[in-house]
């Protein structure tokens, strides 16, 4: 695009980014690349073993109702059609910034926030493009990295939660960064109160607090996000301290502070690394749990957009 992709910047938005929940417009969902048919070409070459498909229950509490899906041989153009008459949810993950047709759009997105945000400086960046049908959701759930989204079709409700107690405690994070359980977390659905509530329409850019947890509801239509996911010194410190807090109460002790910064951070830091040097040279790596196995096939003669495997 010869244009700048983000279009309202001001020194709200700045101040607000990263901090808080921040809202934004931007220009992709005016790109030739999010056309359907673009979209239909992407996922004809797209390593398929770089994208989720999966389907999901109504209740938002239901987190094990999250499976795994196989698309077969099906093209580009029938998954597409399968997700807007069904109830499925496919993430091309790291399409952005692998894909060349897309990785400009991407270098583009964060070479502006970085002029638009003095001190900006990531250390590594991830974009998924999300593609869901008009009533999937997405549950409770938080991310290990700094995460943005920039909506392109469709309409969503996004929540978002503030990333401490009770909404998402230390044990939570620490079992995520030690891999003993997925990014899902306990949800009740009492919270909603207390989250910030959007309403994404094409063209809306939203970011939130590292950590946060969020859940998604689709409103309308075929929906099509990109979402980012980005590694900073600050998360790598924060991360670093919680997993570290985890290893030391692995070995019977009891920590307390969850400060990033300061000397007990750095030792933190220190104990991570070296945990996780210790479990690559035993042997005993943590891998992360996967969500289900595969049971179901996309199908496009099911209203659903896919047919249950018998079970075994």
């Amino acid at each position: 695009m010869t244009e700048p992709v983000l279009i309202d910047w001001n020194d709200d938005k700045r101040a607000e980014f990263r901090n808080g929940v921040m809202l934004a417009r931007h220009r992709l969902h005016l790109a030739p690349e999010f056309t359907d048919l673009a979209l239909a070409a992407l996922l004809n070459r797209h390593p398929r073993e770089l994208i989720d498909f999966c389907t999901m229950g109504e209740d938002p509490a239901d987190r094990e109702s999250w499976r795994a899906g196989d698309p077969g041989d099906m093209s580009g153009g029938e998954l597409l059609e399968a997700v807007r008459q069904g109830k499925l949810w496919i993430n091309l993950r790291e399409a952005m910034n692998t894909d060349p047709v897309y990785k400009p759009l991407f270098e583009a997105v964060f070479s502006q926030l970085k002029k638009l945000n003095p001190g900006y400086k990531p250390v590594r960046m991830y974009g998924g493009i999300l593609i869901s049908s008009p009533k999937a959701q997405v549950f409770y759930h938080s991310d290990v990295s700094e995460t943005l989204l920039l909506h392109v079709k469709g309409r969503k409700r996004f929540r978002i939660y503030p990333p401490r107690a009770p909404w998402l405690s230390d044990d939570c994070m620490e079992n995520i960064l030690h891999r003993t359980q997925t990014e899902d977390v306990p949800f009740d659905p009492n919270w909603d109160a207390d989250a910030a509530t959007v309403d994404l329409t094409p063209g809306d850019f939203v970011s939130w607090p590292l950590h946060a947890p969020h859940r998604v509801v689709n409103l309308e239509g075929l929906n099509v996000s990109i979402t980012c996911e980005v590694v900073t010194r600050e998360s790598v410190m924060k991360n670093a301290v919680l997993h570290a807090n985890g290893a030391l109460r692995r070995m019977g002790m009891t920590p307390r502070s969850t400060r990033a910064d300061g000397l007990q951070a750095y030792a933190k830091l220190a104990v991570s690394r070296c945990w996780k040097a210790m479990e690559k040279l035993t042997g005993r790596a943590s891998r992360p749990l996967p969500k289900s196995e595969t049971t179901f096939d996309i199908d496009l003669a099911s209203e659903t957009g896919f047919r249950d495997r018998a079970a075994a």
